[in-house]
């Protein structure tokens, strides 16, 4: 098995530019000294965060809930708090907005974004686009939009009832 080169065998044959840009190395830092940096890190990048400004958390939270979701894609089962309503309201609880700024913002009726918020209508694509520009484009109408179908999708595999009862309706159907 060959040894991987530390910074110290590297910089022998290189300068510190030609290391930066061409290398990933491991480090030859003993655990003492490892733990020291861990926790120097920690320490810094807590401090950075208690320095960000509100709009910088906000953005930071967008970016998360964007990721999350982004995951929650890859995965074939239907989960409830990614339902578009939960992700909604997830997200106007990041805006610190009431509902009805939130709504005013978004050019519609508080009502419709209250029947919205409690699954007793549907969303459809013009508000997608709406929360795509109101997040500063940082969750993009095709992911509101898949949140959608994502439930659509678990509705369809899960109603059996329903699906027998428009069976029921169909003349002609086609045999092979």
């Amino acid at each position: 098995m060959k040894k991987e080169p530390t910074y110290e065998d590297l910089r022998k044959a290189y300068s510190d530019e030609e290391i930066v840009e061409s290398f990933v190395f491991r480090s030859s830092m003993s655990e003492e000294e490892k733990a020291v940096a861990d926790a120097t890190f920690r320490r810094l990048r807590l401090e950075q965060l208690k320095n960000m400004s509100d709009k910088q958390v906000l953005k930071a939270e967008l970016m998360r809930m964007k990721l999350l979701q982004r995951d929650y894609f890859k995965q074939n089962n239907y989960v409830v708090g990614y339902s578009f309503e939960e992700q909604l309201k997830a997200y106007i609880g990041l805006l610190k907005k009431s509902r009805k700024s939130v709504a005013e913002d978004l050019d519609i009726h508080p009502t419709k974004l209250s029947r919205i918020l409690n699954g007793k209508e549907n969303p459809n694509i013009d508000l997608m686009y709406r929360l795509e520009r109101h997040s500063g484009n940082m969750i993009p109408a095709t992911y509101w939009y898949r949140l959608v179908t994502k439930k659509v999708e678990h509705d369809i595999r899960q109603n059996e009832a329903h699906r027998q009862k428009e069976y029921e309706r169909v003349k002609n159907e086609l045999v092979f």
